[in-house]
């Protein structure tokens, strides 16, 4: 099956799994908030990321798992609804619906990420079939990628930073705020499925380089790609003065750098049982659309 087609189907599969895990309760209007932004849509990479890890160490049936892979598309929902509040980015459209803000305020907005996000690792702990140990693991990577040395530095570097136009200030953006939670995902997959220390280094340094890889395209689309496929207004990071690949190096350099950073990610997990799907979906990160 060609990658693109697969992607999609376990994108439909990881639906139906977050349709299963969507929490209620009460006040019902921050649940709404909470399943609206779920199931707004999305390529669902990051859980698919932890399945198929996992399977590329042999992992033969995932059903176990697949909570765990869910509680990781919550907390990046949850980075999405933060990220794209007026305080962070001020996007009105995320997957060409109205963002989170928009339709349920800036305070519901907030909560709602943050109920997302606890409720991501209450998901994971509440998990019966993978040993306690490895749950351990699977939480403290979470949590360091997504957290003060991951996603959240990342994005407050982007915040922060003085618009220097510097390769290292790229770099620490690029790394932390959206290849650190991709190379957590992968990770997690190796840990699952009881691979070695030198397999789950292998998973990692995999899942930092597709991260980075990943990050170029997002930035290469915002400039040229098509706001109807992409369902967001484009140019806004030019617009904003915001420090991308394109805005430094231009189309085509941004373009040789994400090829180099497929490459070496494809280099890194050769040793692994059963690379394939992991090299085939490093290869759709640069040639993406959307």
């Amino acid at each position: 099956m060609e990658i693109g087609s697969y992607l999609k189907k376990q994108a439909e599969f990881i639906n139906t799994k977050i349709r299963e895990h969507i929490p209620s309760g009460i006040p019902e209007k921050l649940f709404e908030a909470m399943a609206y932004s779920l199931m707004a849509g999305g390529k669902r990479i990051r859980p698919i990321l932890v399945l198929e890890s996992a399977k590329a160490l042999g992992m033969e049936n995932t059903d176990s798992i697949t909570d765990i892979a869910v509680a990781c598309e919550f907390v990046h929902t949850y980075s999405l609804i933060h990220d794209d509040l007026p305080a962070m980015d001020d996007d009105d459209l995320r997957r060409g619906k109205p963002t989170c803000h928009v339709v349920y305020g800036e305070a519901i907005a907030i909560l709602s990420g943050d109920g997302l996000q606890s409720y991501a690792f209450e998901l994971i702990s509440s998990n019966r079939t993978v040993p306690p140990e490895k749950l351990v693991k699977v939480i403290n990577l979470l949590a360091h990628g997504t957290g003060i040395y991951g996603m959240v530095a990342g994005q407050a570097a982007d915040i922060l930073h003085e618009k220097e136009n510097s390769f290292d200030d790229i770099q620490f953006i690029h790394t932390h705020k959206t290849a650190r939670f991709i190379q957590s995902c992968c990770q997690i997959g190796g840990v699952l499925a009881g691979g070695s220390e030198e397999e789950v280094n292998a998973l990692g340094n995999y899942g930092l380089y597709i991260g980075l890889a990943f990050q170029i395209q997002d930035d290469i689309l915002d400039e040229i790609g098509d706001e109807k496929k992409l369902g967001k207004k484009t140019r806004k990071d030019r617009e904003k003065n915001k420090l991308t690949y394109p805005a430094v190096y231009g189309i085509e350099k941004s373009r040789q750098v994400a090829r180099e950073y497929v490459e070496n990610a494809i280099e890194q997990i050769k040793i692994l049982k059963r690379p394939q799907i992991l090299q085939q979906i490093a290869q759709y990160i640069i040639n993406r659309e959307v």
